[in-house]
């Protein structure tokens, strides 16, 4: 029986280290690989040519998302799986943007994590369990979303998203908001980092800056 080869990709060792346990329990497949960074997923790739990748998002040096697109454009037959801790419908639709097989969240039971693979390797697509249907219909949606431009992006958020934006608008630090709402300034961070992400803002000032003109410009439904 020919096994499934696995390169694994997270900057965090102890992730990594879950995720290689629970593949171990397979008998049709094993890692042949790890990686801490971007740069190194794309060096082991090419080193060891595994079936399937797996990769975090967000990591150091270089992005899970931006590794894969070097992959993808040095060879179109790769096939990665996202690890992320959103699995939402926004997040599903950066990956498939992004040329990736599948997304699953890094809260994921064995039983998820075997399928996945398994699924990709065999040329299909896995998603949270989405259909078929429901990934082109989250495409569609995304796609008309992001046609309208930033402005009309405010729509891929959620309610805490809007709650922080409007009080980063007002001047807040993430300690100021985080006693506002009643929750950890870590709880704060990872908000900012997913509204950044969702509304394509790199820097902490442009997020402030938008916060501020988008404000000023939606006083009623702000």
């Amino acid at each position: 029986m020919k096994k499934i080869r696995i390169l694994i990709a997270d900057d965090h060792n102890i992730v990594r280290q879950s995720i290689v346990s629970l593949i171990e329990t397979s008998p049709d497949m094993f890692v042949v690989a790890e990686a801490e960074d971007g740069q190194k997923m794309i060096e082991k790739y090419f080193q060891f040519k595994p079936d399937v990748v797996i990769t975090d998002i967000s990591m150091p040096r270089m992005s899970g998302m931006e590794a894969a697109e070097v992959l993808l454009s040095k060879d179109s037959s790769t096939k990665i799986i996202f690890l992320s801790i959103h699995n939402s419908d926004e997040y599903i639709y950066k990956s498939l943007k992004a040329g990736a097989c599948g997304l699953i969240g890094k809260d994921i039971l064995k039983g998820e994590l075997i399928e996945a693979i398994r699924s990709v390797a065999e040329g299909e697509k896995y998603f949270s369990g989405k259909s078929e249907e429901e990934l082109n219909s989250i495409v569609k949606r995304y796609d008309e979303i992001s046609l309208k431009g930033t402005g009309s992006k405010i729509d891929l958020l959620n309610h805490r998203e809007r709650e922080v934006l409007k009080y980063i608008s007002q001047g807040l630090t993430s300690e100021e908001i985080a006693t506002k709402l009643y929750v950890s300034k870590r709880t704060v961070d990872v908000t900012r980092i997913s509204i950044m992400d969702k509304l394509d803002i790199k820097t902490a000032h442009q997020l402030i800056r938008f916060a501020v003109e988008y404000a000023y410009k939606n006083k009623e439904s702000f």
